[in-house]
């Protein structure tokens, strides 16, 4: 495997990982998700939603690693950075 492609999957990991971290704060501090399909876990499973959370990263790596292209990979996780960046501005405006 293409060390770069191997970084940028590990990067996936690291982005999910953070997106549930910044979520577990906001939650914390009484506010609520908005993602439908994670309120709903939440809903359902309760402390257990994580598992559906990483779930998806775990799908999401399996995905991105069957694709050949760099720059596609690349592209995806850039786009799933962006409820990260997203949670560390309201976590940043609850201060």
């Amino acid at each position: 495997m293409n060390w770069v492609k191997a970084l940028l999957l590990l990067s996936c990991l690291v982005v999910g990982y953070a997106d549930l971290v910044t979520t577990n704060v906001i939650l914390n501090h009484g506010l609520g998700e908005l993602n439908p399909f994670m309120r709903l876990a939440q809903t359902w499973l309760g402390a257990w939603w994580l598992i559906p959370k990483l779930s998806g990263t775990f799908v999401v790596m399996w995905l991105l690693n069957r694709s050949n292209k760099v720059y596609h990979i690349a592209f995806a996780i850039a786009l799933f950075s962006t409820p990260v960046l997203n949670n560390l501005i309201i976590i940043a405006g609850m201060k």
